[in-house]
């Protein structure tokens, strides 16, 4: 996930883009629920392959089906008074919603003061009330999964987990895919760097070979520039990872078991309609792993994964989805 840097406040490049109202026409006449004007604020590209593209494809989707008014905002500033500020842009402006994808949570309640009947809604899990809502990226689960998955290709019995801060959402994805390898070998080792930046790929880069030096020989990250770095470090070392939030299996095809892709689609619709419907009021909406799919590389996953570590990784999923097994969740 994207989350806060400091950048200055407001700059050309967050300038409100209006990404067109509509489908009027061709959505037919008498639809039984309004449009709702949506505001989404992204704070990378809207085709950076990752974070801010899931999230848009998400809500272009809502648009196409005739269910919102879209106008975003990409590589929107994440500091919590540049975004606070485009958020109340949005709000005075007629927005009926704002989502803010990224843990704009201090930006989020802060623009809600002013705006206290404009539904706001945040990225990443924290406190709600009042209009602000937040959605769960839970990351962790299918990290679980690629953790079983790891347990099956690792030649040296080390893991690796490389991340943009030690925060909740990375820690637990970290420690859920060093416990995925070791529910199936506890012999298996973990090792985690946390480089301290959302964008820059040379740290990302560097904290994967030096982790690679500690023999790690398959990697989780979390992190858009870590991702980045990552993708790097696995084709120069020859190593295997999983890509981060979009399926990124196409930037490493010889090196990527697969992608842990977030569905962002049943989240916003969940959203969307309880404002339609007059039912929005602050909560968590987290969906758990029906909102991710362990997508995996089909060149890499038939020649290089063990068919039991594929069949173990099925049982897993099916076990999670039926809430019969909790993946552990581990935030320090």
């Amino acid at each position: 996930m994207r989350r806060l840097r400091v950048p200055a406040l407001l700059s050309a490049a967050a300038a409100l883009v209006v990404a067109g109202a509509a489908l009027a026409g061709s959505q037919g006449s008498g639809s039984a629920q309004a449009k709702v004007k949506v505001a989404l604020v992204l704070p990378c590209p809207t085709n950076d392959g990752s974070w801010c593209q899931q999230a848009f494809v998400a809500a272009k989707q809502l648009q196409k089906e005739g269910l919102i008014d879209l106008s975003y905002t990409s590589n929107a500033p994440q500091d919590t008074a540049g975004a606070s500020q485009v958020i109340e842009r949005y709000a005075a402006n007629g927005a009926q919603l704002v989502i803010a994808d990224s843990a704009w949570q201090d930006a989020a309640f802060a623009a809600a003061k002013k705006f206290p009947k404009v539904p706001i809604v945040y990225a990443g899990g924290g406190k709600v009330g009042g209009n602000v809502s937040t959605f769960e990226e839970p990351i962790y689960q299918p990290a679980y999964l690629a953790g079983i998955l790891a347990a099956g290709i690792t030649k040296t019995k080390v893991v690796g987990a490389l991340a943009a801060f030690d925060i909740p959402l990375c820690h637990a994805q970290a420690v859920a895919f060093i416990k995925g390898a070791q529910s199936v070998d506890a012999g298996i080792k973990g090792v985690t760097s946390y480089v301290g930046d959302w964008n820059d790929v040379a740290k990302g880069k560097n904290a994967a070979l030096a982790l690679a030096s500690q023999k790690a020989d398959v990697f989780t990250v979390c992190g858009g520039g870590p991702a980045s770095g990552l993708i790097s470090a696995l084709k120069e070392k020859n190593l295997s990872g999983f890509g981060y939030v979009g399926n990124q299996n196409g930037l490493a095809p010889k090196q990527m078991v697969g992608s842990l892709v977030y569905n962002l689609y049943p989240i916003f619709k969940a959203i969307v309609q309880d404002v339609a419907n007059g039912k929005y009021k602050g909560k968590d909406y987290d969906l758990g792993l029906q909102s991710f799919k362990l997508m995996l590389n089909p060149k890499y996953s038939v020649a290089r994964i063990p068919q039991k570590s594929l069949a173990k990784e099925k049982q897993v999923a099916s076990s999670i989805l039926a809430g019969s097994f909790k993946v552990p969740y581990v935030i320090k």
